[in-house]
C-alpha cells in the first residue's frame, strides 16, 4: 500500500471484528492510518462507516482480503477518474502472489439479479460528494444492488481495463460461509426491490 506512486492519500480502517488483531496491525504501522472501532456488525454496515469517515475527494473501497496489485494503481485511478464512479480490472489470488482469472468489469442491466459483471466492491472508486451507501439489509448481493443504484443515479461507471486489484479468495470468505437460506432471502429481497411490474 505505502509503495504507491501517488502518496497523497488517507487510509480509513473500520474494524467490526471481535478481537484486537486488526487494531494491533494498524498500531504497528501507525503512520497514515485512521483507525475506528466499529460496533455495528455486517459487511454493508462496516463499509458504510468507512465511506462516512473518508475525507478525500475520491473513495477507493478495498476489502480486507484484497489489495492494490500495481504501484501505480492509485495514480491510474486518480488520473482516469471523472464523473461519479469508476471500476478497474482485477484478478483473483489464493496466495497473494499469483493472479488468476483476470476480470475486466462492465455494466450489465440485469446486474440486480445477481449477474455481477463488475466484481467485488474493491474494484470501484466513488466520488466523495454525498456518496451512496450500501443497503444494510444485504450481505451477499449488496454489491449488485449498489451498482444498480449507482447506474440509476449516475449512469455506467468509467472502466479502467488495467488489472489494479488483487481479490483474495479462500474458504473463510463471507460468500463461502453464507447458507442457501440467506442467499434465497436476498434474491427475493432484491427482486422485489426492482420489480417494475408492481
Amino acid at each position: 500500500m505505502w509503495d504507491q506512486s501517488l502518496q497523497n492519500f488517507e487510509i480509513v480502517v473500520t474494524d467490526n471484528s471481535d478481537d484486537d488483531e486488526i487494531k494491533r496491525i494498524c498500531e504497528y504501522y501507525k503512520t497514515g492510518i485512521n483507525y475506528f472501532r466499529n460496533p455495528r456488525k455486517g459487511m454493508a454496515q462496516n463499509t458504510n462507516e468507512a465511506i462516512k469517515r473518508a475525507r478525500g475527494e475520491l473513495i477507493k473501497i478495498l476489502y480486507m482480503d484484497d489489495f492494490l496489485c500495481e504501484t501505480e494503481a492509485l495514480e491510474i485511478i486518480d488520473r482516469r477518474f471523472y464523473g461519479n464512479w469508476l471500476a478497474s480490472g482485477c484478478a483473483h489470488t489464493s496466495d497473494g502472489k499469483y493472479l488468476l482469472k483476470p476480470h475486466i468489469p462492465h455494466y450489465s442491466h440485469d446486474i440486480y439479479t445477481g449477474h455481477n459483471s463488475i466484481g467485488s466492491p474493491s474494484v470501484i472508486t466513488i466520488k466523495n460528494d454525498m456518496p451512496l451507501l450500501f443497503d444494510e439489509e444485504m450481505t451477499w448481493l449488496l454489491d449488485c444492488d449498489y451498482y444498480k443504484r449507482m447506474y440509476t443515479k449516475y449512469g455506467a461507471p468509467i472502466i479502467v481495463k488495467d488489472i489494479l486489484i488483487g481479490i483474495g479468495i479462500h474458504g473463510g470468505q463471507a460468500t463461502n460461509l453464507m447458507g442457501d437460506e440467506i442467499k434465497l432471502r436476498e434474491h427475493n429481497y432484491i427482486k422485489n426491490k426492482y420489480d417494475t411490474s408492481k
